[in-house]
């Protein structure tokens, strides 16, 4: 979880549809990656963070990572500068709503409109009610992050930081810096143990008052492995259920927001890409994925195809993963993710393709 999606729980206003943060990528064609002469500076702030960061984890050095988070911000300024970022969406939330003619508003923009008001007359009193419960989401967010720092650096770690080369490549993608709570995506790319990895800090947020910080949890992923297991899954439906009916297997299609959505990122990480999943799947599957994601474009014929889909299996959340027959026809629907154990999430899968058997 992260500092944005803990913010939404516990907003009420950000049920209006329109208001609040802009899309994750824009609607426009992409503009040039800047070059370094012309980084801006918080470009250049979240690059800085980034190498921050990674010299945490080859030192082991855990203070200096919580140093760089938002959860290690003191209490009271934290409360301070998110009540400042309810406060200024409320007004954000004012002026776009009484720009709609009275007569068109709904009830819900109507509710929003007058809890805005409350809440700009006294922030500081309606801001109360939220801060104790988003205290204790944001320890917990800083909880997690420390427990991926601890193990991600003990001796039991899947690689020796002391062999880490300096990143070969620190990247911030898309940084949102005019909106209200500004955030950015942050790719730390290195060598170690003759493998190539990225550290990745899905979020990053600039606070009023303070400096960019890491918002979110972190994810450490092994590119070769990462390449190999890409292999295992198609795009294209029709063909699979080909392949299904001549290799006398079913069909497992996957429907994902593979680089925004928290449960299908940990689905990925701790199931599809395990040995344990891919082995057993090579045998008995045949695997499509349905992306949407929001960090990059699919070709439009691709996003196109994955909507029908969509559509047609009337899937309405992710992640949701299907099992089909060589026909096309839904066998089983699984439904998010729990974190369950990869061996469980197999087993339990297995049962489902052949109860007889299993």
């Amino acid at each position: 979880m992260n500092l944005f999606r803990i913010m939404a729980l516990l907003a009420a206003l950000l049920l209006v549809p329109g208001c609040g943060r802009k899309p994750t990528h824009p609607p426009t064609a992409k503009k040039p990656k800047p070059t370094a002469a012309r980084l801006s500076a918080d470009e250049k702030a979240l690059q800085q963070l980034g190498q921050q960061v990674f010299a945490a984890f080859v030192k082991g050095d855990a203070a200096k990572f919580q140093a760089l988070t938002v959860a290690d911000l003191p209490a009271a300024e934290l409360e301070v500068a998110l009540r400042k970022v309810r406060k200024n969406e409320a007004h954000q939330y004012i002026s776009r709503l009484e720009a709609i003619p009275v007569d068109q508003r709904n009830a819900l923009q109507l509710d929003t409109l007058r809890l805005s008001k409350v809440f700009v007359a006294s922030p500081k009193a309606a801001f109360a009610d939220e801060w104790p419960n988003l205290q204790t989401l944001i320890r917990a967010l800083g909880d997690t992050q420390l427990k991926f720092f601890n193990n991600q650096t003990t001796t039991n770690a899947p690689l020796d930081w002391a062999e880490a080369g300096k990143p070969s490549l620190v990247i911030s993608i898309n940084p949102q810096t005019d909106i209200i709570l500004p955030e950015a995506r942050v790719n730390i790319v290195f060598s170690a143990d003759g493998k190539s990895y990225r550290l990745q800090l899905s979020n990053c947020a600039k606070l009023p008052g303070h400096d960019w910080r890491v918002a979110e949890e972190l994810r450490l992923i092994d590119l070769t492995a990462e390449a190999a297991a890409e292999k295992d899954w198609g795009t294209d439906l029709p063909a699979a259920l080909k392949q299904a009916k001549a290799e006398g297997k079913r069909v497992l299609i996957g429907f994902t927001g593979s680089d925004w959505n928290p449960s299908c990122i940990a689905l990925h990480d701790h199931v599809l890409t395990q040995p344990v999943f891919r082995d057993w799947a090579a045998q008995k599957l045949a695997l499509v994925r349905a992306d949407f994601p929001r960090h990059t474009s699919p070709p439009k014929t691709q996003a196109d195809a994955n909507k029908l889909l969509l559509r047609k299996y009337a899937v309405v959340g992710f992640p949701t993963l299907l099992l089909l027959d060589a026909g096309g026809k839904e066998l089983h629907r699984i439904e998010g993710y729990e974190n369950e154990d990869v061996l469980v999430w197999v087993g339990a899968l297995k049962k489902k393709l052949n109860p007889e058997n299993e």
